[in-house]
């Protein structure tokens, strides 16, 4: 196994969505117990902050690069996540329109993307060429570079409030649903594409395989690319569009995460390091999936990042998530044997 490169005046941040968000267990008698020695240390012996603002994975990522987000509007998702999936750098007004099955439960819609409900991309390609037909006149721009992120741009920007698709997967979109100056009109125009998508070929193909339609649009992220001042990452390893976006937006070399700690080059200067894997399991409620993934952060990047800043060969590791809860653990830190663990369970 290869040692990582490491400098005592390098630091790491890893960035663990998920991470205090256990999902609710119907088996927990079956699934093994949850053993994470090194990120209980962790957690009783960091120094803790709670930054301020707003929660979420995408709020926290535009946190952690100096972004501010905008009063009564949307952090503008889409525009950034557009510059890694189409490569293009604008100054236009964008909103992700991403394509999502809801399923009826009683007077109740619930919200299933397409992790749940697979698209492909010739699919993605075929629905948004047909509601092209309808919105293209009016100049409206959809596009689909990923089968799971749709790009929107309406001929004037708009006023309204949204809220994250991945806030809401598996629950009722109806507290969710576009607000603010303009939600009413975007309510309706919701409505309206439902209706379309209801009788595009596209849909009646999959129906046919016995496949769920894509039914709906979710509309969030809306705005402009935002100012990234000067992050002060040197590096940024992750595979999640936003961090990778603000990544470039900030001019900082980004590259996929490494399986584990001991292949990571740490002695770049200050680096981010996004994991995610526990977030998709919290996402989608997968109890034991939540529990696995812990574990592989405990034994692959969790333990070994608390064993080199205990040597010194990292000045400091900084820990945090989607809630703005962060523990910093320095060489000193790392030293307090006094300070009393407790489980994982008790953070969440």
């Amino acid at each position: 196994m290869s040692r990582p490169r490491t400098s005592p005046s390098a630091s790491l941040t890893l960035f663990v969505p998920g991470l205090f968000s256990p999902p609710p267990s119907l088996d927990a008698d079956d699934l093994a117990p949850l053993v994470t020695p090194a990120l209980d240390t962790w957690l009783a012996r960091a120094d803790p902050e709670t930054r301020a603002g707003a929660s979420g994975m995408e709020a926290a990522l535009f946190a952690l690069f100096g972004v501010d987000p905008p009063r009564d509007a949307d952090l503008p998702v889409a525009a950034v996540t557009r510059v890694v999936d189409m490569g293009v750098i604008d100054n236009e007004w964008w909103m992700r329109a991403d394509p999502v099955h809801l399923r009826p439960e009683r007077d109740r819609l619930i919200l299933l993307d397409t992790q749940l409900v697979p698209l492909a991309v010739e699919e993605a390609q075929a629905l948004v060429a047909e509601l092209m037909q309808t919105y293209g006149d009016e100049g409206w721009v959809l596009k689909a570079p990923h089968p799971a992120r749709w790009y929107l741009k309406p001929p004037r920007e708009h006023r309204l409030v949204t809220t994250p698709v991945t806030e809401i997967v598996g629950r009722d979109i109806h507290p969710h649903l576009p607000r603010g100056e303009e939600g009413a009109t975007w309510r309706g125009l919701l409505n309206e594409m439902q209706i379309l998508l209801h009788t595009t070929r596209a849909n009646e193909v999959r129906e046919a395989r016995g496949e769920l339609a894509i039914n709906s649009v979710w509309f969030w992220g809306s705005g402009r690319l935002p100012a990234v001042r000067g992050s002060g990452w040197a590096r940024v390893c992750g595979d999640e569009p936003v961090a990778l976006g603000l990544a470039r937006l900030a001019g900082v070399p980004a590259t996929s995460v490494p399986p584990r700690f001991s292949d990571l080059t740490s002695d770049v200067g200050r680096q981010l390091v996004v994991l995610e894997a526990a977030h998709a399991a919290a996402q989608y409620r997968e109890a034991r999936n939540w529990r696995e993934a812990v574990q592989r952060l405990e034994r692959d990047w969790i333990g070994p990042a608390y064993e080199a800043v205990r040597a010194g060969k990292l000045a400091e590791a900084v820990l945090c998530a989607e809630n703005q809860r962060v523990f910093r653990l320095g060489r000193r830190a790392a030293r307090r044997w006094w300070r009393r663990r407790r489980p994982l369970e008790a953070y969440a």
